[in-house]
């Protein structure tokens, strides 16, 4: 899932991560992986522990919390009164404290942040945990060649108690609150027969404005011993594509890919079968090469990031000559592109439809230039000179408007124009756009009028 949000949101991260230890970065990553993946048996001698936490809110709060039900729900851990500094026998451990009055320590989510991560929680909901003054929090180690099979007990073991205790869940990593009901959804139902997860379901992903592009970066990985990862600098007409490359590249280090010390193989058809692999192959369209190398640095953190190490995904090797261009370009290539072209005659009621449309840009601009919502943007239908004299009509994502000149991405793919490509930055002028589409942060679009007419009425 990715989430479109305020930046002044990224700051309410009070929850506590303890960290992997400052090994140098490749190893890392590697041994990750090797723990994850490998069929051997590990000693947990050397081996990170993962530490995971999740607290469990009650209201009304006049109450007493079920600790005998909750050492049954954990009974697969040993539980400790504080943590060592190391797992032995590879035994997964937990310890929890029943806590009131924890408004600085603790604090419930407000309803704006609710908002945007509740999940299944009603309003009613919402609004009676807001002075709630009870709550467990439940800390568990373990070590990170267990992390399959702990994560999935601790996610059954935490929805246990809180069912049966009618509470609801916090995911410390994820920072998300979950009813019961969609806890088991998202962190249990999607695991397979096997006992491997679908990663997009244990994780989410945060997109928001930083500076002049959007930023996407995962919460969550470090439950399983794994980097948390960051696209940077891209436009929100592609936060869709962005999503799905993150969830793939994430499905595909958890499940051992190829990695080397410069990039991670993506290879559709090698990722396992099921209902994720299956979902991707679906929406694959003809001219996909399923199979290409991303590549990836050490990310930069920054205030509101999960402390996890963090691997930024680079497109420096794909053919482009701008970031745009270049993300655009992997996008198309792993998962396909298609992009029809209309031939047709602009007859009256397409040229009534196109004012229409241009009698409302000077409110556009408005909006753009005071701030779009998070996930907002707006995009321009254009003309451009094609090789053969013509004119080839596309649109372009709005970067930005002064006076009557706009900057933006091309977003189409041309046909007649050689020197153009898709990502590309080109500038328009207000008074050549024939329309517009607004796209809120829910995909709801508005405008695009012309684009009926012009199905309609096209040359066959």
């Amino acid at each position: 899932m990715t989430v479109k949000y305020p930046e002044s949101l990224r700051d309410y991260s009070w929850t506590f991560r303890f960290g992997l230890g400052q090994l140098q970065f490749l190893i890392l990553l590697l041994a990750m992986l090797l723990f994850l993946v490998s069929t051997k048996v590990h000693s947990s001698e050397n081996e990170p522990p993962i530490y995971w936490r999740s607290i469990v809110y009650f209201y009304p709060d006049d109450r007493i919390v079920g600790e005998d039900e909750l050492k049954l729900a954990f009974k697969d851990f040993d539980f400790v009164s504080e943590f060592p500094e190391k797992t032995e026998n590879n035994t997964p451990l937990y310890t929890y404290e029943v806590i009131k009055n924890f408004d600085e320590s603790y604090p419930v989510p407000d309803m704006s942040y609710l908002a945007y991560f509740g999940r299944g929680v009603t309003k009613a909901e919402a609004e009676s945990i807001q002075g709630s003054k009870l709550a467990v929090v439940i800390d568990a180690m373990f070590p990170i060649s267990t992390a399959i099979k702990n994560v999935y007990g601790l996610n059954n073991a935490v929805f246990r108690f809180a069912n049966q205790e009618h509470g609801l869940i916090w995911d410390s990593e994820t920072r998300e609150l979950f009813s019961p009901i969609a806890w088991k959804e998202k962190r249990i139902s999607s695991w397979d027969k096997s006992g491997f997860p679908v990663i997009e379901d244990q994780i989410v992903i945060h997109a928001y404005q930083a500076g002049e592009g959007v930023r996407a970066i995962t919460l969550g990985m470090s439950k399983f011993g794994l980097p948390d990862i960051v696209v940077d600098k891209f436009s929100w007409s592609l936060n869709g594509e962005v999503g799905s490359v993150i969830n793939v590249v994430a499905q595909s280090i958890f499940e051992g890919t190829e990695v080397t010390d410069s990039f991670i193989r993506v290879d559709i058809d090698k990722l396992r079968d099921g209902e994720f692999k299956t979902r991707v192959k679906n929406s694959l369209k003809e001219n996909a090469v399923q199979r290409i190398d991303v590549g990836y640095r050490e990310g930069k953190w920054e205030s509101g990031d999960p402390n996890n190490y963090l691997i930024e995904l680079t497109f420096d090797h794909i053919e482009g000559s701008s970031l745009s261009e270049k993300q655009s370009n992997f996008v198309h290539a792993l998962f396909g592109w298609e992009d029809d072209i209309a031939y047709v005659r602009h007859n009256q009621l397409i040229k009534e439809a196109s004012k229409r449309a241009r009698e409302k840009l000077p409110s556009l601009k408005k909006d753009f230039n005071e701030g779009l919502a998070p996930g907002e943007y707006i995009q321009l239908k254009a003309p451009f000179d094609t090789d053969d004299e013509g004119v080839e009509w596309m649109w372009v994502e709005v970067l930005a408007w002064s006076n009557s000149e706009i900057k933006g991405l091309l977003k189409n793919e041309p046909y007649f124009i050689e020197s153009l490509r898709a990502g590309m930055e080109v500038s328009i002028n207000q008074d050549d756009v024939f329309d517009y589409i607004r796209t809120d942060a829910n995909g709801n679009r508005e405008g695009n009028e012309t684009g009926e007419l012009i199905q309609k009425y096209q040359v066959r």
